[in-house]
């Protein structure tokens, strides 16, 4: 008796030990299935909160766009009113942005651009047009291995190459970049001399086509056989797409850097800094009060201008809307590119990266 009693009470024992352990599994399954949830709900909440902050920031970045519509609006209305034909940083969508605060402890800030400030690359292969008397203004060229007929757009184009800051671009270079834009942008698979059509760039690893079309982005610029990130970064700011079809180059708000691509039409070599210089200063004085007051400064004379004056304008319908949004210390970018026909404002592109 005594021996069964003490196999039963060992039994016992080894019962409630299998039941500890039992237990204690139950609890480590339930602490980490806690843990799983808390984890779970945190990242839906995160998710959420990432989302709406998301959306309230996309929110203020169309409104930043309807700001910017109105100005424009305002201006043509009071260009009609005046009337007055022309664009300059003078008015008040041109003016500087300055932060706007928010509710949320945030700030807003929107900024407008000429685009037609800016030269058009697809001018290269859509030339603007000219004059009747002039209607095919070229200069017969060397340009890499060969001789091209350029037309004033591709001479802009390279003497704008040789002015770009921080870059180191010769007359021998900004000639073969500027072929090579060419042939990435016109439909035929004819390389330039010392440009690249569709062959070059099945070489290329990873290999890839031209666009073989006008850009509808300046960012394709990137894809460019020779178009270095430097390159590129220089060159952006100073150049457009927009309108596909080729656009006039407002001389009222073109930068500095631009002003340095204009010239006669036979030569290939830039304004100096000095001389693009004093035109801005003489513009911001007020007294480059329209295109013959521009092309009367010393700096034209001494060669042809009728291909140079069919490139230039004087009034705008293509803005660049460039629109930021702080909130909960995130930041979110609007591009936007407007189109203005009278007093209708139309947005052609949105990108919450780059033009």
């Amino acid at each position: 008796m005594s021996c069964r009693h003490h196999k039963l009470r060992h039994m016992g024992s080894r019962q409630r030990g299998a039941a500890l352990i039992v237990a204690l599994l139950v609890f480590a399954i339930a602490a980490a299935l806690m843990v799983g949830l808390q984890r779970d709900f945190t990242l839906h909440m995160e998710r959420g909160r990432n989302g709406f902050l998301q959306e309230q920031a996309w929110v203020y970045l169309q409104g930043a766009e309807n700001l910017a519509t109105m100005a424009l609006r305002l201006d043509a209305q009071q260009d009609t009113e005046t009337d007055r034909t022309r664009d300059d940083l003078s008015e008040q969508w041109a003016q500087e942005a300055t932060p706007y605060p928010l509710d949320e402890q945030g700030w807003l800030m929107g900024e407008l651009e000429d685009l037609q400030g800016r030269f058009n690359v697809n001018n290269l292969v859509n030339p603007t047009k000219q004059p009747e008397s002039d209607s095919v203004t070229e200069v017969k060229q060397t340009l890499g291995a060969g001789e091209i007929r350029l037309s004033s757009d591709q001479q802009q184009f390279i003497r704008l190459l040789q002015s770009l800051e921080g870059v180191d671009i010769d007359l021998s270079l900004a000639q073969t970049l500027t072929a090579a834009v060419i042939d990435f942008i016109d439909a035929d698979d004819s390389p330039q001399a010392n440009g690249a059509e569709a062959e070059g760039y099945r070489n290329l690893v990873p290999a890839y086509r031209p666009a073989n079309q006008p850009l509808a982005s300046v960012s394709e610029l990137r894809a460019v056989k020779g178009v270095t990130p430097e390159i590129y970064n220089a060159l952006a700011p100073f150049v457009s797409v927009w309108p596909p079809g080729g656009s006039l180059l407002n001389i009222h708000t073109a930068p500095t850097v631009v002003l340095r691509s204009l010239n006669v039409d036979d030569r290939l070599d830039p304004l100096s800094a000095n001389e693009a210089g004093r035109l801005d200063e003489l513009r911001a004085a007020g007294e480059l009060v329209d295109i013959d007051a521009l092309l009367s400064e010393p700096v034209f004379s001494g060669g042809a201008i009728e291909g140079l004056r069919g490139r230039l304008g004087e009034s705008s319908s293509w803005f660049l809307l460039t629109a930021q949004v702080e909130l909960a210390g995130r930041e979110q970018h609007l591009v936007s590119v407007l189109e203005r026909d009278g007093q209708i404002i139309r947005s052609r592109y949105r990108s919450l990266g780059e033009l």
